[in-house]
Order: C-alpha cells, then structure tokens, then sequence
C-alpha cells in the first residue's frame, strides 16, 4: 500500500497561493465592474468640464459686446506719435485737426554764486520762498548757515510749496541751486529774506516779477508753459497735458517741434467692435464644436460622444440655439437680428458671417450695432444671463456633475464594502484550507503508521513501491 505523500509541512499544499488566487477570483468580477463604471464616469465629468469651459470662453467674448459704452469710444491717429498722444471720450467729435506743438513747458532753476564748497557759510536769517501765491519760510541760524545747512532746511520744510534745493560742484566753485518741482510760468521760484539777514544770505533773493537782478543768482532754466497751435487757435499749460482744447480730446505733449504741423484724426472705433463681433462668431463655433464633438455618433466605428444622448447638454444647446434665432425686441430700426448683420446659422449650427454684408453695416449703421447686442433685450446681454445660469452653482452643469460626483462617492462606497467582504472570504478559505492541510497530514501519518505495521506481519512480502 502507498503512501499519501506531498511536500512540506502537513499536506504540503501551497495554501496561501491557493487562497490568494481563489480571493482574486471573488474580487475580480465586482472589481473590474466598478473600475469600468467609474472610468466611464470620469470621463462624463471630464466631458461636462470641457463644455463648461467651452461656454465660459464663449462668455468671455460677450464682456465687449454688452458693453454700451464700448459703441461711443472714439479712437485718435496721430501722424507723429513721438511728438504728442492723444486720448479720447465719448463726447468727441470725429474730425480732422491740424496740431503744432510749438513749446514743452519747463520747470524753473536758479543757482547762487559760487562758493569754496558746500560748507562754506552763507549767512542768517528767514528765507521766504513763493511758488504760485503760495509761501513757506525756513530760519538759517548762526551756527547752522552753510551751502548745505540751507540745502536741507529747504528740503525737510513740512510746508514746503514745491522747491527742491541742490549743490552743484562746478570748475569754479559749489552753486546751491533752486528747482521747481512743477513745470510752467506760474510756478517760478521766488525768493526773500528777512529778520535781520546776515552775511551773503541776502545774495539768494530772486524775484521774477521785478524781472530784474537783485542779487548773484542767475536764472539757469526759464520757467515755461506749454504752447499748442490747433488749426490756427492758441492755447498754453503749465503741464504738457492740454485738456479741453478739442472737447472731449486730451493731449500729452511729448517734444516740441515748432512751426511743423501734425495731423491728428479723430473717429469712431468701429474696429474694436468689428474685433468683438468677429470673436463672438468665432468663440460660439468653437462653442458648437465642442458640442457636436461631445454628443456625436459614429455609424462606422458605431461609437458614440460621451455626452450623447445627455439631456442636459441637449438642453443647453436648444437654449443656445433659441438665443441665436430670436430678435431683439424694442429697437426703433430694421437692424434687430444677428441675420439682419450678415450672420446666419450653417452646417452643424454653426455660424456664418458675411463679410460684405457686416461692413457695409459697420460702415453705415455702426449706431445701431449697440442696440443689437447691448441692450436689455440684446443677444450679448441675453447670452451672457443664459451662460450665467447654466454654469451657475446650483445651475444644469452644476446638478449634473454633482450627480456625476455621488456617483463615483457610491461606487467607492461599493469597493470598501467588497473589501471587507474579500477579507472575510480570505479568512473562510484560509481556515478550510489549514484543516484540510491538518486533515491530510493525519491521513499520511497513518497511512505511514499501516505500512510499517504491514512489513512486520510473519511472512510478509509487502514491499514499500
């Protein structure tokens, strides 16, 4: 008689093998479910995701368009911009203007003599400075008198009405110099001393409206105004900002070139608009393309768009399409309709423009286009409340991806629930398994056990095989 014999310990079978193969058997159906269902699920919410972007950059294009004030904005072209800019309100008149800029205003400059350097002393007393009717005084004591003491008593002034004091060291000696800290006539640094001046302090007076010198200073730039020629009228500006001159137009003067005239046109900006609207068409077929794309069939390959069949995204692309057909209601003219601009809808719901049609439209009726799309009733106003709400919070794209979201929570839900199933399985097979390990290690111990007792029976030919 054999024995029933196997390898290693009790029965020798590999249990743990065994049990982890029979486990992943249990795991494999459910689990393969799941992970299928959920891949299907991710790339629905990565569908939603890219219409929800795609309806967000449609929106974006719609911020030009529902913008009334965008319809009144005129542009300026400037023959030299080196020379002068130009900007522009509403309220200018498109026109044509001859502009020269004859003169830049300049800040006023005075220096003193010259002395040894900047501790030289210069004298005691009050100094007085005016600057357009306005006045500050700063007190020069004996023993704190020099180029630079007076330098900074000027400068830490905490009325100080627009002067700012400087040295500068020249071959002959050190200057303490006076500046404007505005440009133009008006702003002229006037100086006078007073309280008993001591010293060479009386020799910083300046007063420009004597016109006459009254002590060593010396004027080092004139103070000037800005001065600007506009078909033939005159005005100046004690900045290089010229407002008012042509209503509704500002200019920033840049350089002077005298007696040379400039052209200067003002117009309607008809281009941005024609910009916007050309971006409008583009985006909502961009808009389309992700619709069609996502919600396609393919008879050949017969697959279908992740989002085909969906409701909401068919939804959203009949409110879409309920947009685009309607007219804007309440306008006083014939220009109440996207088809009345030369735009219609064409293959695959997309959209079509006729260049001709919407120039000649630009080009003659460019007061109507505000009304069109900016209005109450206007398709960019329209469009832009609709995508509002469906991307919303709470809004169609908002409930489905949410439903989408408790999907994937349930189906995570499930794997943890098959988990601890799978372990309870795993210990189940593990128990069998080590009792019959136990049970045939008992049968080949008494199988042994029978052999031995059989070879020693009198005569007994039995031999172990």
């Amino acid at each position: 008689m054999a024995s029933i014999t196997a390898s290693g310990i009790g029965s020798g079978l590999d249990i743990n093998n065994i049990v982890s193969q029979l486990v992943s058997a249990e795991r494999a159906p459910t689990e393969n479910r799941l992970n299928s269902k959920e891949s299907l699920i991710q790339a629905r919410l990565s569908a939603f995701g890219s219409l929800k972007s795609a309806l967000t950059n449609f929106q974006s294009s719609l911020s030009t368009l529902k913008n009334a004030d965008n319809y009144t904005k005129r542009t300026a072209t400037i023959s030299d911009s080196t020379v002068f800019s130009a900007t522009t309100s509403a309220s200018a008149a498109p026109g044509s203007y001859s502009v020269k800029v004859e003169q830049l205003a300049t800040s006023h400059k005075i220096a003193s003599q010259a002395y040894t350097d900047s501790n030289t002393s210069v004298g005691s007393g009050e100094m007085t400075f005016t600057i357009n009717g306005e006045s500050f005084s700063v007190a020069i004591a004996d023993d704190a008198n020099s180029l630079a003491d007076i330098r900074d008593a000027v400068n830490t002034a905490s009325d100080n009405s627009g002067v700012t004091a400087s040295i500068i060291n020249d071959q002959d000696g050190a200057h303490l110099v006076f500046s404007a800290t505005k440009t133009g006539v008006e702003n002229a640094v006037n100086i006078a001393v007073s309280n008993g001046a001591s010293g060479d302090l009386s020799q910083l007076v300046y007063d420009t409206n004597l016109g006459v010198q009254l002590s060593s200073m010396s004027e080092k730039a004139e103070a000037l105004d800005s001065i600007v020629i506009i078909d033939g009228f005159t005005q100046t500006s004690a900045n290089t900002k010229i407002e008012g001159m042509i209503e509704g137009v500002s200019l920033d003067l840049k350089k002077a070139l005298p007696g040379e005239s400039l052209s200067l046109k003002v117009q309607l900006d008809t281009k941005s608009i024609k910009t916007a609207v050309e971006g409008f068409v583009s985006n909502y077929n961009s808009l389309m393309t992700t619709i069609n794309d996502l919600t396609a069939y393919n008879a050949e390959s017969k697959t279908a768009g992740l989002l085909q069949g969906d409701s909401a995204t068919r939804n959203i692309a009949n409110q879409l399409r309920k947009e685009m057909g309607s007219i804007v209601g309440g306008l006083d003219t014939e220009l109440d309709s996207l088809a009345e601009l030369g735009i219609t809808t064409g293959d695959k719901n997309k959209l079509v423009i006729d260049s001709t049609k919407f120039a000649d439209v630009i080009s003659s009726d460019f007061d109507k286009l505000s009304g069109i799309f900016s209005s109450e009733s206007g398709y960019a106003v329209r469009l832009d409340s609709l995508i509002g709400n469906l991307t919303a919070s709470g809004g169609i794209l908002s409930n489905r991806t949410d439903g989408l979201n408790s999907e994937v929570k349930r189906i995570n839900q499930q794997r943890e629930a098959l988990e601890a199933r799978i372990v309870g399985i795993e210990a189940r097979y593990q128990a069998q398994f080590s009792a019959l390990d136990s049970l045939l290690g008992q049968l080949n111990s008494t199988g042994e056990f029978l052999t031995q007792q059989l070879a020693n029976l009198p005569g007994s030919v039995y031999k172990d095989s």
